[in-house]
């Protein structure tokens, strides 16, 4: 089957999905779509059995796909920059440092809680093969948190606006910092290809800092240069068609020329899409264009987490052969160890900030359970090849954000609800 054709499926499987939580299920979009999903993974296993090499032929065709291709080189530049450009920049300026502190030191703290745990619990099942850095790779993927999800469920909750921003605004910028945390761990464990280098030497710990410098750095000067020079194409125009083609090719031309100058093209374009959101949230913007710019990326970000969602239940029914009882329990054991470095990540940065939200203890469940896993812990399981531990990571990725999505984004409103009584969103 040729690619246009596995797109075709994809993409039509996708659609039903979308339809089908609009109109029966009526969830937040990122919800909807986990939910589908899981639905229509059972659905397919049940029309695998009737029909297995029909099934089964499409689903080892995507198997085989190039995903290092997709994600890291088309996906996940459109989904960053989808989540910035929807982001609250004033309320997230208003509490910067916070925001950064949770981004890069709680990314950091949970990385390695997350890799030592889950290689723990692999040791506990007898999956003693996988190595360190493996669960460092699947700890660093896991870590950051959805801002697109976050902001969908937390819209008419009682959490305040302010609150609301910061874990976004945390979420936004934990995608740029764990995706470079990401590239940085697989270099080191041989498995970057081009994009990551050929691996680097045990113990080569300068170069390695050197090189998440750079890539930090680098890409929040070539996205602030972007931004600066997309933000005034934008005032130069003044018509929605030409906005939508001036923000393609600013996001397109920053994320390959990141990739070029070997910076990271995730946080580059963090910075581009917060210089359009404040553009288009200024007066000087008119309404049209706001809202035909605004509803061109929703919907990319929805198409993209639609295909993203589809081929993740579509990869496990494919590797179903290989499946294994463990790899579900190791899963479910991940769960509570993902949690748990979620708390210790906002806890111990939490003192060296003015983040209140109430008592310290309702702010920690709030920033906890808010931080939902989605769509870019998808993309960078999906992106792994088979050396690795491709398939083992692929099933505790879906296993985790299955029940972020599900068991928090369900809970979060009553959840809310009952810590907050008195307070109203604003």
């Amino acid at each position: 089957m040729e690619l246009y054709s596995i797109a075709a499926i994809v993409l039509g499987i996708g659609a039903l999905a979308s339809v089908f939580n609009a109109r029966v299920l009526r969830l937040p979009d990122t919800i909807g779509l986990m939910a589908t999903g899981l639905l229509g993974s059972a659905a397919l296993l049940m029309f695998g059995l009737i029909f297995p090499s029909t099934l089964m032929g499409v689903c080892h065709r995507v198997v085989a796909f190039d995903f290092s291709f997709f994600v890291l080189d088309f996906a996940l530049g459109f989904l960053i920059f989808a989540g910035a450009f929807m982001a609250d920049s004033e309320a997230m300026a208003k509490d910067r440092w916070p925001i950064l502190v949770f981004a890069t030191v709680g990314i950091l703290l949970s990385t390695f809680i997350v890799g030592g745990l889950t290689y723990g619990i692999l040791h506990l099942l007898g999956i003693a093969s996988v190595p360190f850095i493996h669960c460092l790779l699947f700890g660093a993927l896991i870590s950051p948190t959805d801002p697109i999800a976050v902001l969908s469920i937390l819209k008419g909750t009682a959490v305040p606006r302010s609150l609301q921003a910061d874990i976004a605004g945390e979420s936004l910028l934990n995608d740029g910092v764990a995706v470079v945390v990401f590239l940085t761990i697989l270099q080191i464990a041989g498995g970057g290809g081009e994009h990551g280098g050929g691996g680097a030497e045990h113990g080569a710990v300068m170069p390695v800092i050197a090189l998440f410098a750079r890539e930090v750095l680098g890409g929040a000067l070539l996205g602030a240069v972007f931004g600066w020079l997309g933000t005034r194409l934008l005032r130069i125009a003044h018509a929605p068609a030409i906005d939508i083609l001036i923000s393609l090719a600013v996001v397109m031309g920053c994320y390959t020329l990141a990739w070029k100058l070997h910076v990271s093209g995730p946080l580059a374009l963090v910075v581009v899409g917060l210089f359009f959101g404040r553009a288009l949230r200024s007066a000087k913007t008119d309404a049209s264009e706001r809202e035909h710019l605004t509803g061109f990326w929703e919907a990319i970000d929805h198409i993209l987490n639609a295909v993203l969602f589809t081929l993740m239940g579509m990869v496990l029914l494919g590797l179903s052969e290989s499946f294994e009882l463990r790899y579900l329990a190791a899963g479910l054991l991940a769960i509570p160890a993902v949690l748990l470095a979620r708390v210790t990540s906002v806890s111990v940065p939490l003192p060296f900030t003015k983040l209140r939200c109430g008592s310290p203890g309702t702010t920690i469940v709030m920033l906890t359970w808010g931080g939902l896993r989605g769509g870019i812990s998808i993309a960078l399981a999906l992106s792994l090849n088979e050396e690795i531990s491709r398939n083992l990571i692929l099933h505790l990725t879906y296993v985790v954000v299955a029940f972020s999505i599900l068991g928090q984004g369900l809970t979060i409103s009553p959840l809310v609800a009952r810590m907050m009584p008195e307070k109203k969103a604003s």
